[in-house]
């Protein structure tokens, strides 16, 4: 009886093991696929958004990991972040070629990191954008805060994101902010 207990003990404990090594070795076998992250890039009185290449695993989380890390702002120190670093992303998801990312609330109300201006507030939501329309199947962005598009948190309108630029709107890829296409200051 002690020794068929022990048996049962000893093939339990070698079922779980042998879970744990398929799930393991699956997590390991998710691809990798590089993407274009799109970081603020200043020179001179000019700033501009330039590409950081990422390898991000290509499971059902993708695009919100994408935009993670964005958010977890560049390796290149000629590069600089464009989301506070405190910012969550609730939810990234698509349909018929819209993609709606929804933001924890410190994307309006922190500001210490990146201090709200026109030019900061078009290089954020545009390294939002130009980021996920990399991707065939994303042509639009709309950004939403705790799920909303308007109204208040914090006693910030949510509409007009940092106040300059807003997001009121559906947005498109903007090639003017990338590279030598420069935002002047």
């Amino acid at each position: 009886m002690v020794k068929m207990n022990r048996i049962k003990k000893i093939l339990i404990y070698l079922v779980l093991l042998a879970a744990l090594v398929a799930s393991l070795s699956f997590y390991a076998c998710t691809p990798k696929v590089d993407v274009s992250i799109y970081f603020a890039k200043y020179s001179d009185n000019q700033a501009y958004l330039d590409p950081e290449i990422r390898k991000i695993s290509k499971d059902t989380n993708f695009y919100k990991s994408v935009i993670e890390e964005l958010i977890k702002g560049p390796v290149n120190k000629e590069l600089y972040p464009t989301i506070p670093s405190d910012t969550k992303v609730n939810s990234v998801t698509i349909k018929e070629n819209l993609a709606t990312v929804d933001f924890s609330k410190e994307i309006i109300t922190s500001v210490e990191q990146i201090p709200h201006s026109s030019t900061t507030e078009i290089l954020a939501i545009y390294s939002i954008v130009n980021t996920l329309t990399n991707f065939e199947e994303i042509k639009k962005v709309k950004i939403t805060v705790e799920g909303k598009d308007s109204g208040q948190i914090d006693g910030l309108y949510i509409e007009d994101f940092w106040g300059h630029v807003g997001i009121y709107e559906i947005f498109s890829r903007d090639e003017e902010t990338i590279g030598k296409n420069i935002i002047q200051q």
